[in-house]
């Protein structure tokens, strides 16, 4: 186990980052320590955690897997204590619950987008603490049981809630996706939808589940039995979730099978997992370098689609969906693009330090959302040292 001051983790970067990227670092680092929470008495016990903001402190689903994630770069003490710390709260039918507040309080209806067996081996390949790794893998094993059962309709996956779905619009699933008040769900009701970027997630926590089952000791059948559910998804995904009339993958209606036209971040899923071919990833490049689609800023949703606005998920980019498209395309060898987006995006960032904001409205340079934000903090770090 390991845990490096700020200094410490920087030091190894001097010389090698510029210096506003050193900046930026360093004040990602920050944010994320004063948002830590270090109390007595607290939900999940006297044990550091980190949460996304303190306006409203508490431990949230995904939020909590990236910040694990980065923060495994330099503390792992303190990165895997706020996954424990959070999965300690797992339902007995195995959801991993949307939020645990430092009040007290469960939000168990719904859950988030399932990044969390690819979070836990890539904290693992970090740390190479394997009694973490079993722990969580058991957990992911019992969540996957519940994303099957209540979450798949024998096609693909799509979202829900456990009660009162239909109230406000389907607001429940809405937030279960993440992607709370976007365009995606302003013509059908997010339960009719096969989403792609939920289905691309589960097709890493396949590949993730088998990885960490052949690293365990498992059966050679357990490794195989998850590959096979990666293999069978990922012919599915593709084979119903490109639209060939438009170039690009889009969420589809699961009851009448037509597609979506909106266009977002989400779209690039299947070049952040690996899984498009040459022929489709061009075609999502093409998307990725119009100026009237997503260059240079990569919003929430198409700059053209007729639902983008300024609210929240309708339009302002965030760091992390952000980041997967553009990783996506750097993996697929459209580096220069991948970098002229990374560079606006920073620069943009950097012009608004010290605060690190929950979103961005890349039309007008302006930040947006909570000033104070750990996720986008830890996708900062992410960009400069991953997109190189």
């Amino acid at each position: 186990m390991y845990t490096l001051t700020k200094e410490e983790w920087l030091s190894q970067y001097r010389g090698k980052l510029s210096e506003r990227d050193l900046a930026l670092m360093s004040r990602a680092h920050e944010v994320i320590a004063e948002n830590t929470l270090d109390r007595e008495n607290m939900p999940w016990g006297n044990i550091p955690a980190i949460s996304p903001w303190l306006g409203c402190p508490g431990l949230w689903n995904w939020d909590t897997v990236f910040h694990g994630m980065t923060v495994s770069r330099y503390d792992s003490v303190l990165s895997q204590n706020s996954i424990d710390c959070y999965a300690k709260f797992q339902c007995e039918n195995g959801m991993l619950p949307d939020v645990i507040t430092l009040r007290g309080s469960l939000m168990d209806n719904m859950g988030k987008p399932p990044v969390f067996p690819w979070g836990i081996l890539t904290m693992y390949k970090r740390t190479g603490d394997v009694d973490f790794l079993r722990r969580n893998y058991d957990r992911s094993v019992r969540y996957e049981k519940f994303l099957t059962t209540e979450r798949y309709d024998g096609v693909m996956f799509y979202y829900s809630a456990q009660r009162d779905i239909e109230k406000d619009d389907y607001e429940a699933p809405r937030y279960e996706s993440g992607w709370d008040n976007s365009p995606r769900w302003d013509r059908w009701p997010i339960t009719q939808l096969h989403p792609i970027d939920l289905n691309c997630y589960m097709i890493l926590f396949y590949r993730s589940m088998a990885e960490m089952a052949e690293i365990l000791g498992e059966d050679a059948s357990v490794s195989a039995d998850w590959k096979a559910k990666e293999a069978s998804l990922t012919k599915i995904v593709e084979d119903n979730l490109y639209d060939e009339s438009i170039g690009a993958y889009v969420d589809r209606n699961r009851m009448t099978g037509e597609f979506s036209t909106v266009l977002s971040p989400a779209s690039f899923m299947p070049l952040f997992i690996g899984t498009a071919s040459k022929e489709r990833a061009e075609s999502m490049h093409r998307l990725a370098r119009d100026t009237s689609k997503f260059y240079p800023g990569m919003p929430s949703v198409a700059y053209d689609d007729k639902g983008h606005d300024k609210n929240y998920w309708r339009g302002l980019t965030w760091l992390n969906v952000a980041f997967f498209a553009v990783k996506g395309l750097y993996d697929y060898g459209y580096k220069d693009t991948a970098r002229e987006i990374k560079e606006f995006l920073l620069d943009m960032i950097y012009e608004h330090l010290p605060n690190i904001h929950e979103n961005y409205d890349t039309l007008t340079r302006s930040a947006c959302g909570n000033d104070h934000f750990s996720w986008s903090s830890c996708f900062v770090i992410e960009f400069i040292l991953e997109i190189v």
